[in-house]
């Protein structure tokens, strides 16, 4: 006789599978609402820098004037966040960057069980929105950054540089002359 998983929850490999429902959040007080369910996640990401934490991110943004725009993109599974990618979009002369926010070690927060396909959903997502960017340069990443540990999609130019311990991934989508 086979009883299941008791408590009710699916198995890792049929939450993988799980459809992702993506949202947009670009205000702060829309990010001040995701903080438990960030801070949630973030404990689910073995390796997370500090710096990705609701209560540094936050108050970092907050003491930037003009504070760039925010791009936060959030991946849901089952209505759980499962994917939280702290971008904002910066004028840099005359072209539109996407970067990541924050100082120190960056990166995305993906829940591992779905890390690899959140990623490629993030690139995804960044293609379907490509009117709004020029580029997008994601630094300083740790060696083990799940930035760089992703496939650029097929058509995308990518230039990695290494900042001594820290690592800088510039994207565009081709055809670019130079960046």
């Amino acid at each position: 006789m086979m009883l299941g998983n008791l408590d009710g929850s699916r198995l890792p490999s049929e939450r993988a599978s799980a459809p992702l429902q993506e949202e947009v959040v670009v205000s702060l007080q829309g990010c001040e609402a995701l903080q438990g369910e960030w801070r949630w996640l973030w404990t689910r990401c073995p390796g997370a820098p500090p710096s990705l934490r609701p209560e540094g991110l936050l108050p970092w943004y907050q003491r930037h004037v003009p504070p760039d725009p925010l791009w936060v993109l959030t991946l849901r599974s089952e209505g759980r966040l499962v994917g939280l990618a702290p971008l904002a979009i910066r004028n840099e002369n005359g072209a539109r960057v996407v970067r990541l926010l924050g100082e120190g070690p960056a990166d995305v927060l993906m829940d591992p069980e779905l890390a690899p396909r959140g990623a490629s959903h993030l690139f995804d997502w960044l293609a379907r929105h490509r009117d709004r960017w020029d580029t997008c340069v994601f630094e300083p990443l740790p060696e083990d950054a799940l930035l760089l540990r992703t496939p650029a999609p097929p058509g995308w130019g990518e230039r990695l540089e290494s900042l001594g311990t820290s690592h800088r991934r510039s994207l565009w989508l081709a055809p670019v002359e130079t960046m």
